[in-house]
């Protein structure tokens, strides 16, 4: 991963100036303090076709096509986009976004690996190779009416993707699997029965390794992280990594370690907490919230690259990054005076992010 190009205070000189220009906004509801960027593609806030300057617009409003989640994926950043039933593409070399695929029913979770991207859509899972599908998308399993909903986190290696699946009572979420290549029909792998609210998933990269997600918990079953062997082929008892813990939502893993995000259903609490990627880990806080102007409220779009974690606050309207080990000081913040900010990815030398200002845009700020 590149170093830091420039310094705290130089990022926030450069902020406050292009809040000064016409077609910027700054956030007085937020009571952010900072930057906003241009809603609208002929702004000043629109972004150059190369390079990572500054917090700018990559795609508004049609362009955008209602964005919900997105990934880096080979040398491109990908979104779905539901107001338009389609895959959105970015080249960030030359600044052109088009689709990767032109039509799919209210596509939502989006995942990437080994120049495939997958996508859940109201009638499945389906993927596509990032360079494109002319011939169309690959079927990998077919839903039934209502089951795309229950869906609630999605990851895939070069082999396998692997999702969870939530139901009302909490007793009879899974995890399960299904090859990338070939599909697997109507028979997914179960790999992990009976859990309680899933929700995000992680996978290490090749072909040995970890599984790790969440439970949400519900009652006397609170939030856990559990991790599984990618090698394991019928349901298994899971390792407990953490337990015990307040209302866990989206994961992400490190070389050793792995980081979730936490929100109370009420947005008046939230954080990101780290852990060893060992049995019975103590969970730790990666940041403390020692900034109430610019708190970490209701982080989601969790991504970790390199030695750095990257998030975005709703509540807050605000990215951030922040070392994978854990914070020395306060997190440094990317972007301020956003609208609900959601999913995040790192491209280069950058940062995206699905922001639902304008009817929802994605938009970029250097890393």
């Amino acid at each position: 991963m590149r170093g830091r190009s420039r310094t705290a205070g130089q990022r926030g000189a450069a902020l406050a100036l292009l809040a000064l220009l016409p077609g910027c906004y700054i956030d007085l509801d937020g009571l952010t303090g900072g930057a906003a960027v241009g809603p609208d593609p002929g702004d000043p806030g629109r972004c150059a076709p190369a390079g990572c300057d500054g917090p700018c617009v990559v795609a508004a409003a049609e362009e955008a096509g209602g964005p919900a989640a997105i990934v880096a994926a080979g040398p491109y950043v990908v979104w779905t986009g539901r107001a338009g039933d389609r895959v959105r593409r970015l080249d960030p070399a030359t600044g052109a976004v088009g689709d990767l695929v032109s039509f799919t029913p209210s596509p939502g979770l989006l995942a990437a690996a080994g120049g495939l991207v997958v996508w859940v859509a109201d009638d499945g899972l389906w993927r596509c190779p990032v360079d494109g599908c002319a011939a169309g998308a690959t079927s990998l399993l077919a839903f039934g009416p209502g089951e795309a909903e229950a869906v609630r986190g999605l990851a895939v290696d070069a082999r396998h993707v692997y999702w969870t699946r939530d139901e009302p009572s909490g007793t009879a979420g899974e995890l399960l699997r299904c090859p990338v290549t070939e599909g697997c029909g109507a028979t997914p792998a179960l790999l992990a029965p009976s859990q309680s609210h899933p929700r995000g998933v992680a996978v290490t990269p090749g072909d040995a390794g970890d599984v790790v997600w969440v439970q949400r918990g519900t009652g006397a079953a609170f939030g856990r992280v559990l991790r599984l062997d990618k090698g394991s082929s019928s349901p298994t008892t899971p390792a407990q990594i953490a337990v015990l813990l307040d209302f866990p939502e989206q994961i992400a893993l490190g070389d050793t370690d792995v980081l979730w995000t936490w929100a109370h259903p009420d947005g008046t609490a939230g954080g990101v907490s780290r852990c060893d990627r060992v049995e019975s880990c103590a969970a730790e806080e990666l940041a403390a919230q020692t900034e109430p102007a610019r708190p970490l409220r209701e982080p989601a779009g969790l991504v970790i690259d390199g030695a750095d974690a990257y998030w975005s606050n709703r509540g807050a309207g605000t990215v951030m990054r922040c070392p994978a080990a854990g914070c020395p000081g306060y997190p440094e913040v990317l972007a301020d005076g956003l609208t609900r900010p959601a999913a995040v990815a790192v491209q280069g030398a950058c940062v995206y992010a699905v922001d639902e200002a304008g009817g929802g845009r994605v938009v970029r700020v250097p890393r």
